[in-house]
């Protein structure tokens, strides 16, 4: 007993000196056995040249066990007599450190702790009493916390303003070199694994420390603030700590590490856009509006005086504090009267900081672009300079930078994030799983030792525990190939025995998610015959090398009965006996205890059983519960288990030999089958295993009963009368009939109303409210309180307490009635108003019966739930550098606000304190740097920009990237159906559903009384169908076979069923109820219909409808009349026979051919848009141009005559149902009645009237008919209104969330932006003017900020601008320097207003804007499933072509390499221009190119400028001579290469340009040409792309992405052609302020649309909407106020909500798909390469390669195909057909390649070759050819040992035949077989042995 204990805890060892001797000897003895085998190999390559190479058999490298990686916790497995090792040295856990210097500490918390055996410092040894405590203070959780804590404490120290005193610091800095110098005594420094310095986060330690002493002892240095500033990343330090956040920094490294290749391609796509800005731009934005000189000077002055009148900045035109830019080119923006404009005037915009005059300025203004912050501003500047014509350059930068490139980013990092998610929930299944399995083994065992039969059980119980333990360990494999304690055992197990029943391999694929819920399958009344005891048999194991295998007979016919209850034991010591590395034996005993154990396990009684149909399966039921379709039989073969475990394939994904349904199945052991006969099985058995499975599980019932009995008594009386009320019987009767009513549906409805009417009269309250509204407010307050109150209290009486706070609800509102009433209790309080705030939480009651807000509240809860570590990394990434910039630029700010000669007064957005640093940088985080950093730029000079640049990229493009990828992750499809698939049943839903059921009784009623009535009257036959008739249907109604519809029964049309009618009423009139849509389908079925009747022509056409997108027209038009009117009145059909009814119906048919022919519909698509283009004419200048204004006004009059004709037409040749029953044809309809009430208005001479000027506004509709007739156009306005109802949900819901904050801030700042200012709109000092009537009384104006909080309305728009970030910060320092009502307000008076904000933009904006983002990219993949393809539904049918051509560039074939010119000196030019070094030296120079076209910039010295232009002519001249070099060498091929050809072009323009350059100054055009021109050259820079294949990925998302991106951009654009004319004519007068200036504004279309442009990112327009409001008096009601808001809110809504994030959506869908195929396939590129190679080996592209070439030619190929020397035995693998003459085809070897790469057997999607190609004769393979090889050695040495024993001559074979001996016996060929489990394809390598007698062959 007492060896078996020690046995039990053999896991544990303690570290001594022994273990280290042994460790040592270890460590000699694989030394010397790699010496051992060094000198083997030596011998080895002397052998004989023509034996074929053996494969490599090494076992694969061991790893480390990832489960006891260092700071893991200990597996649950292992935790049982852990307890007494905590903080001991310990043998290592991890067999893969056996033979390395190293032991483990395991800590209190289970942690384990690894350290190096070797001397710390050179001096502490392992054993050392000074080590030893060190290291049991590191171990110890206490020793984190504290150094937690100091962090903490240290970093609150570091945010205040006065920094603390020295000793302070000191204090922090002892602490800190305490931490650092326990963990070197306890770990070494650096020399060796595990010491201090190996763990990066020590270095950030020991930077820190080193540091503090350098500052505190080196007093030169001067207390060097710069390097203190890095104690900041002291705050890092907690994530070291902090388990959860050690993921999220991971994901967050890991999106770093991935987004490389985007950051290449980001900065030369900038650098890009940077170059052709300066080559454009440079300069361009000095030039300034001056002031007439003749004026003041008159006409004749000197140079001198005209520039000093020039330069002198009093004469330039300036408005507020900025000088005017302004341009002379067409369109640019002009001076006013008696200014002109000049060139190079004094200094850049915004303080000089925004210019292209050098590349430094042009890159951070394109990064600007790309980052759209504040570039409505840059736009302008330039647009005004240089003319509207350049705004295509913005377009360029913000749809290729912009969308492109930033949500590239956003791409990769929600990819990180949901991978490093998946990795976590993959560990997390684990550890429970494990856990799960450990308690039920400890539960097992427990009951065991309670049982009667002790004895029987007790002897054994530790030796199962420990065979167990041991059988656990020997397979709990993992990535790392190693058990828990002897990964290097070198078996091979046998597949075709059953593993160990506890093996279970965690991070195996096979397993990975097997702890989640399957459906059992089993039948929970039928126990299988063979049940567990298959596992009681004695059957070796698996993982066992001497094992044989039975066959399912004897299993089958093992008899139990005899060993079975005798509880004896089967020890199989000698059959299973393994060898150990360390010589150390298990004894393996299979002892009943441990089986009878395993079996109650999964026992059918037990509370865990397998066949327990409310329970998950336990791990190990799903581990070996593989049943699949088409399982086949195991052959038997040897498994190559170390090979295996690499593979991280788990056991269960080898085939099962069983075939059949789980039944038949043993369940914890699928290996074993019951055989096919059932004869063979005992009864006796069965009765045995049921008494005893019986047995075990009734122990264990009898247990848990007697565990509940005792406590059951007090405790039940206690529920019963506190919490139960299980009282009396009348107090229960009470309780039901009060359950009655407020459990009613109605009172649900009731109390959601109430909810509503409540919420209502919350959102009434504005400022300055009369008295009497006031009052019913407060009334109203009290009634819903006391409702909501009474509604409480009646649930909690009707569920009694238990019941009413188990729903979460329900406590809720519990908790949002006990504020109402102490608010009301508390009233008389001052100062508790804020408690009215919370009335606000009853809006989020509505969320019970609204599934949207539910789902949402629940995203929003569950994102927290994750978020709660994201939100720690954004609070230490904020933290940091809020204080990195204070400590950095405080002093600057101070010096600046003391000094007022440099600055003078503290800019408001400063470094000075922690609030402010904290504020400026959650501005950077919400995308806007730029005006920050000119602030810091101008106290504290360039600093800043690399300060600014980096808070930008970590905070807002990764951090916060990663924000919204959470946020992504947690939305989706599944969230969705979550809420609905709630168990509760929506009482909402059932009230209104109630409603429903009254009416439609009363329509049944009603319907039923005509019925009778009309039965009487006419008595007709009726036709009954058959259900099952199998004829097409139409429109969801069964067609019959002359055409007519019947409509199915249960629809309850009253009408007679399948009357046989004439073809004129094949339709009947009550159909106008029944809508619905006519696919294609529907209309190829009509169409196909037989005409049964030849006399009638018989037309089945259903009815056209809504199909959302296509009109359907059949050949003929509809019948004239409805079937009622023909059936009522006989006469129409006479009428309709008649010789006028057959010419009517000749007409109609002509023109229902004249409507579908394809010119017609080109004439109209052409007439409506010259018709939008006649719209876009009428501008403010119309009136100046008389001749235009009367061609304009007739061809409105023809266009308006057109359309009607059109609508004529179509009304004849369909008829008014089919016309009207379609969505398209309405918009028709009502536009062209629009025109016709216009028409009639200007004849009547009424054409001033404001109603009919509103309606001509209306025509800017037109433009939308071109949708319906565009088919590009139409499928993404298709997928639009698929997404609208969710858009308008989440709208709404938006609108809810905003309501809080919108009421919250009124309550706050009503009444509060009221200012007193001065003429000149400058607020006055509060020390000239306090309040309200100083300032009217003092003559000063006391007026009202334009947007402001006064009522919820403005509130809304006042969100709305914040949420957008656009006018967000006046809007905040209004509320921040607010005071009380009529109190004029004080700078920062109320500073931490500024939580507000903060607050609304993450719950408003960061959440519920992105919510769209989450919606439209959701909506896309449930399009997506429908439509079977990624984006095809944004695509037109030649589009999704071209889509699968760029898919599919593989299906390229070999080319024939460009043949060698024969002349000599060709030939050499053309050795040398084919050179990859040619190429590489091209590059290089194109690189220097572009680095001198850096050097550049405004204002060079001449003698730079001259050199420039020596430089440029010298490049021009290199690679003109490239391009003729080229051209000589390659000949007519040259231009068959696009590179070629675009680098021809280039440099026929460069050598025009400058031969031309004196020519064009002569001649005044614009250098501006030039700089185009030599902008082309950069584009030689995207030739490096070609080498890069990370990058060449996303441009080639980017490229398959086109086709939709483009049609999304029509739509965008159609859009902005409306909304431009709609607002010229709205605000065609709008005053030129704010936003508004003579560049920008609605006075014609083009300046409308650039307008527009700059809104679709909703850049600038709260200055917009200020300049179109600048009119309205504050506290005024204006109708351009609401004119204006409405456009543009309108217009953000739909461009930049919607539109813009279809664009984001498409473009993370096609990343996300081209990742995809580069991680799970071959991408073109690999084909080309693969091409591109093959050319080297087949030069004349006879796609064939000689045999013996095939080895170096696919060792010559590059990764993923290649394979490397030796590959001899791959080749064979690989089964490579051989054609006649020993030749390989070339798709054969790729095809082969592919599938190799792939792991698959299938043929991959490389296209079919065509027949020519395909020609060939296969004669053999090289498996083929290795066997006959193979063969022909055994026949060889057969017949040599026939000749020995003939003639006894052995001498003369000896040697040959030792070389047979040793090939033929055992050649050893890899054979790949896959197999799939699940849906994973798995591989594993099966070494098969070759032998001469045996029946496999390879």
């Amino acid at each position: 007993m007492d060896e078996e204990g020690v046995e039990e805890y053999r896991t544990f060892r303690p570290f001594t000196r022994d273990s280290l001797f042994n460790i040592e000897r270890r460590i000699a003895e694989e030394h010397a056995a790699k010496e051992a085998h060094k000198l083997k190999e030596a011998g080895d390559s002397d052998d004989s040249e023509d034996e074929i190479e053996e494969p490599s058999h090494h076992e694969p490298d061991p790893k480390p066990n990832p489960k006891l990686e260092a700071g893991r916790k200990l597996p649950p497995s292992m935790e049982e007599g852990a307890s007494k090792f905590v903080g001991r040295p310990i043998e290592d856990l991890d067999e893969y450190y056996h033979n390395q210097k190293t032991f483990c500490v395991i800590g209190r918390d289970k942690t384990i702790y690894r350290f190096n055996a070797t001397n710390a410092l050179f001096i502490l040894s392992p054993f050392n009493p000074i080590r030893r405590v060190a290291l049991y203070i590191l171990v110890h959780p206490l020793f984190s916390v504290v150094v937690m804590l100091t962090i903490i404490v240290n970093c609150v120290f570091m945010t205040m303003t006065e920094g603390p005193e020295e000793y302070v610091e000191q204090i922090f800095t002892g602490i800190y070199t305490f931490e650092a110098s326990t963990k070197i005594l306890a770990r070494g420094i650096i020399l060796t694994p595990f010491t201090y310095l190996r763990d990066p986060w020590n270095w950030l330690d020991f930077f820190v420390i080193s540091i503090a002493y350098l500052t505190m002892w080196i007093k030169v240095l001067g207390n060097l603030s710069a390097l203190r500033t890095f104690r900041v990343l002291r705050a890092l330090k907690t994530v070291a700590v902090i388990p959860g956040l050690k993921t999220i920094v991971g994901a967050l490294l890991e999106a770093v590490r991935r987004l490389r290749d985007v950051m290449i391609l980001t900065v030369f796509v900038l650098s890009i856009f940077a170059l052709v800005g300066m080559q454009l731009y440079s300069g361009g934005l000095r030039q300034k509006c001056v002031m007439n000189w003749t004026i003041e000077l008159g006409p004749n002055i000197t140079d001198e005086e005209w520039l000093a009148f020039v330069n002198d900045t009093d004469h330039w035109w300036k408005e507020g504090d900025d000088y005017i830019v302004c341009g002379n080119g067409s369109g640019a923006g002009g001076c006013k009267e008696n200014f002109t404009c000049l060139p190079d005037l004094g200094d850049n915009p915004n303080f000089g900081y925004t210019s292209f005059d050098n590349f430094g300025w042009a890159l951070l203004c394109a990064f600007r672009l790309m980052t759209q912050d504040a570039w409505e501003s840059l736009y302008k500047l330039v647009l005004r300079a240089e003319g509207s014509a350049h705004a295509m350059y913005f377009v360029l930068v913000i749809l290729l930078g912009s969308f492109y490139l930033v949500n590239l980013i956003l791409a990769i990092v929600a990819m990180s994030y949901d991978e490093q998610q998946k990795q976590d929930a993959a560990d997390a299944a684990d550890e429970a799983a494990e856990r799960m399995e450990e308690e039920e083994r400890r539960e097992i065992l427990s009951q065991m030792t309670k049982s009667p039969s002790d004895a029987s059980f007790k002897s054994d119980q530790y030796n199962s525990d420990k065979a167990e333990d041991k059988e656990r360990v020997s397979l709990t494999s993992d990535q790392s190939g190693g058990s828990h304690l002897h990964p290097n055992s070198k078996k091979r197990g046998s597949v075709s025995l059953p593993g160990s029943p506890f093996a279970y391999r965690r991070s195996s694929k096979g397993s990975q998610f097997s702890w989640k819920k399957k459906p059992s399958g089993r039948a929970t009344d039928r126990q299988p015959l063979v049940y567990q005891t298959l596992e009681s048999l004695p059957l070796p194991f698996a993982d066992d090398s001497a094992a044989v295998t039975p066959s399912s007979e004897d299993l089958c016919n093992f008899p139990f009965h005899k060993n079975a209850p005798n509880g004896r034991r089967y020890s199989f010591a000698s059959q299973t006996r393994r060898h150990w590395p360390d010589a150390r034996p298990p004894s393996r005993r299979s002892s009943f205890a441990s089986n009878v154990s395993r079996n109650s396990r999964t026992s059918r009684y037990s509370v865990h059983s397998p066949l327990d149909p409310l329970k998950k399966e336990s791990k190990m039921d799903t581990l070996f519960n593989f049943t699949r379709k088409g399982s086949q039989r195991v052959p038997d073969v040897v498994v190559d288990k170390p090979r295996l475990d690499r593979d991280n394939d788990s056991v269960s994904s080898l085939g099962s030999g069983c075939v059949g349904d789980k039944q038949k199945m043993s369940p914890t052991n699928t290996f074993l089958c019951p055989s096919p006969t059932a004869a063979n099985v005992d009864i006796k058995d069965v009765m045995v295993l049921k008494d005893l499975i019986d047995h075990a599980s009734g122990h264990r019932r009898s247990f848990m009963s007697v565990v509940s009995v005792q406590p059951e008594a007090v405790r039940d009386k206690l529920m019963n009368y506190l919490c139960l009320w299980n009282c009396s019987p009348n107090f229960k009767k009470l309780q039901y009939f009060v359950s009655l009513f407020i459990m009613d549906a109605f009172v649900d409805l009731f109390i959601t109303l109430c909810i509503v009417v409540n919420t209502g009269f919350m959102a009434l309250d504005h400022w300055d409210m009369n008295e009497e509204l006031k009052r019913v407010s407060e009334f109203a307050n009290l009634l819903f309180t006391g409702i909501f109150a009474a509604e409480a209290f009646l649930k909690i009486l009707a569920l009694s307490p238990i019941n009413y706070f188990k729903d979460n609800w329900n406590v809720f509102d519990s908790f949002i009635v006990l504020l109402s009433l102490m608010e009301l209790m508390l009233e008389a309080l001052p100062g508790l108003s804020v408690l009215r705030a919370f009335r606000l939480l009853r809006v989020f009651k509505l969320a019970k019966s609204w599934p949207t807000l539910n789902m949402l509240i629940a995203i929003v809860g569950r994102t927290m739930g994750a978020l709660g570590n994201l939100t720690i990394v954004l609070g230490i990434v904020v933290f940091i550098f809020a204080v990195m910039g204070q400590q950095l630029f405080r002093d600057s700010y101070q010096r600046y606000n003391n000094d007022s000669d440099i600055g003078g007064g503290m800019p408001r957005w400063n470094f000075d304190d922690f609030l402010h640093s904290f504020m400026i940088i959650f501005r950077v985080l919400c995308g806007e740097w730029i005006e920050s950093m000119w602030g810091c730029m101008r106290v504290a000079g360039y600093s800043c920009v690399p300060f600014f640049l980096l808070t930008m990229v970590i905070g807002n493009l990764v951090v916060l990237n990663l924000f919204l990828a959470l946020l992504l992750s947690s939305f989706g499809a599944e969230s969705l159906q979550r809420s609905e698939a709630d168990d509760e049943p929506n009482k909402l839903a059932e009230a209104v559903d109630r409603f429903k059921r009254f009416g439609a009784w009363v329509k049944v009623k009603i319907i039923v009384c005509l019925k009778v009535k009309l039965r009487r009257k006419t008595k007709r036959p009726v036709i009954a169908l058959s259900p099952s008739s199998s004829r097409p249907e139409l429109n969801g109604k069964e067609a019959l076979a002359d055409g007519q519809t019947v409509v199915d029964a249960e629809k309850g049309l009253d009408l007679p069923d399948g009357e046989k009618l004439p073809r004129r009423s094949s339709e009947g009139s009550m159909n106008k109820d029944s809508k619905s849509m006519l696919g294609s389908e529907a209309s190829s079925s009509a169409s196909s219909l037989s005409e049964s009747e030849k006399d009638i022509k018989v037309e089945a056409d259903g009815e056209p409808e809504i199909n959302e997108v296509d009109i359907v027209y059949v050949k003929e038009p509809d019948d004239c009349l409805c079937k009622v009117c023909t059936r009522k009145f006989k006469c129409l059909t006479t009428i309709e026979e008649s010789k006028t009814g057959q010419l009517w119906w000749k007409f109609r048919c002509f023109m229902f051919r004249v409507t579908e022919h394809k010119y017609f519909e080109t004439f109209i698509i052409t007439m409506i848009l010259a018709s939008s283009s006649a719209l876009a004419l009428e501008d403010e200048y119309l009136s100046e141009r008389p001749i235009l204004k009367a061609i304009l006004m007739y061809l409105d009059k023809c266009f308006t005559a057109i359309f009607i004709l059109e609508m004529l037409v179509k009304w004849v040749a369909f008829g008014f149902k089919t016309y009207f029953t379609d969505a398209w044809c309405w918009l028709d309809f009502i536009i062209v009645s629009l025109s016709i009430v216009l028409l009639a208005a200007e004849s009547f001479n009424l054409g001033d009237l404001g109603a009919i000027k509103a309606l001509r506004t209306l025509r800017a509709l037109r433009p939308l008919r071109a949708v319906s007739r565009w088919e590009g156009m139409r499928v993404v306005v298709n997928a639009l209104i698929k997404a609208i109802p969710s858009i308008f949900n989440v709208l709404l819901v938006c609108l809810v969330f905003w309501l809080i904050f919108g009421i919250m801030g009124v309550q706050l700042f009503a009444g509060k932006f009221h200012k007193c200012v001065d003429e000149n709109n400058e607020r006055l000092n509060i020390s000239i003017v306090d309040h309200r009537n100083q300032c009217e009384s003092q003559n000063y104006t006391w007026t009202n900020s334009k947007i402001n909080f006064d009522n919820v309305i403005n509130a809304y728009l006042a969100l709305f601008q914040v949420a957008t970030y656009k006018g967000w910060i006046d809007i905040m320092n209004d509320a921040i320097d607010s005071r009380q009502p009529n109190q004029q307000p004080l700078y920062e008076d109320n500073r931490y207003m500024y939580m507000y904000f903060v607050l609304f933009i993450i719950f408003g904006s960061f959440f519920t804007l992105n919510l769209f983002i989450g919606v439209i990219i959701d909506n896309f993949n449930q399009q997506k499933k429908k439509q079977g393809g990624s984006l095809e539904m944004f695509m037109t049918d030649d589009q999704k072509k071209y889509y699968m051509a760029m898919k599919r560039m593989q299906s390229k074939s070999p080319q024939k390499s460009i043949p060698k010119p024969k002349l000599w000196i060709a030939g050499v030019i053309f050795e040398v221009t084919t050179n990859q070094m040619f190429d590489i030296g091209i590059m290089v120079v194109i690189l220097l190119n572009m680095i001198t076209m850096m050097i550049e910039h405004e204002g060079m010295i001449p003698e730079i400028d001259e050199a420039l232009k020596y430089i440029n002519i010298v490049f021009i001249a290199i690679f003109t001579l490239e391009c003729v070099l080229k051209i000589i060498g390659l000949r007519q091929f040259y231009f068959k290469i696009p590179w070629n050809v675009f680098d021809f072009v280039v440099v026929i323009l460069s050598i025009l340009a400058l031969s031309l350059a004196g020519f064009f100054e002569n001649f005044f055009v614009s250098p501006t040409l030039l700089r185009v021109i030599r902008v082309f050259r950069v584009g030689r820079v995207l030739r490096l792309v070609k080498s890069a294949k990370g990058i060449r990925t996303l441009l080639f998302s980017l490229a398959v992405s086109l086709p939709a991106l483009f049609n999304i951009g029509l739509l965008l654009a159609l859009v902005m052609f409306i909304y431009a004319i709609m607002g010229m004519n709205f605000f065609m007068k709008a005053e030129e302020e704010y936003g508004l200036d003579d560049a920008f504004n609605f006075k014609t279309f083009f300046r409308s649309f650039i307008l527009l442009f700059q809104m679709c990112t909703s850049a600038g327009w709260d200055g917009v909407l200020n300049g179109l409001i600048a009119r309205c008096k504050p506290n005024e009601s204006c109708a351009e106020y609401t004119i204006a808001t409405m456009y543009l809110v309108t217009y953000l809504v739909i461009s930049f909500l919607v539109v813009v994030n279809m664009y984001i959506a498409v473009i993370l869908e096609n990343f996300s798909q081209a990742t995809e195929d580069v991680q799970q396939g071959l991408t073109p590129d690999d084909f080309d390469m693969y091409y591109e190679k093959w050319e080297k080996y087949d030069p004349d592209a006879t796609q064939y390669i000689p045999l013996d070439m095939l080895s170096d030619f696919v060792d010559f190929l590059e990764e993923p195909l290649q394979l490397q020397k030796p590959n001899h035995f791959m080749l064979v693998k690989l089964d490579i057909p051989i054609c006649e003459g020993d030749m390989c085809f070339c798709r054969d070897i790729l095809d082969a390649l592919t599938k190799n790469f792939l792991g698959t057997t299938e043929t991959p999607d490389i296209p079919q070759q065509t027949e020519a190609e395909t020609e060939y004769v296969v004669v053999s393979s090289t498996l083929k050819r290795q066997k006959e090889h193979y063969a022909a050695k055994i026949i060889q040495k057969a017949y040599r040992t026939f000749r020995r024993k003939k003639h006894g001559s052995e001498d003369e074979y000896e040697d040959n035949d030792e070389d047979c001996v040793d090939n033929g016996d055992a050649e050893t060929v890899v054979v790949e077989t896959t197999s799939s489990h699940a849906s994973d394809t798995t591989e594993q390598q099966k070494t098969v042995e070759l032998h001469a007698d045996s029946d496999i062959v390879a």
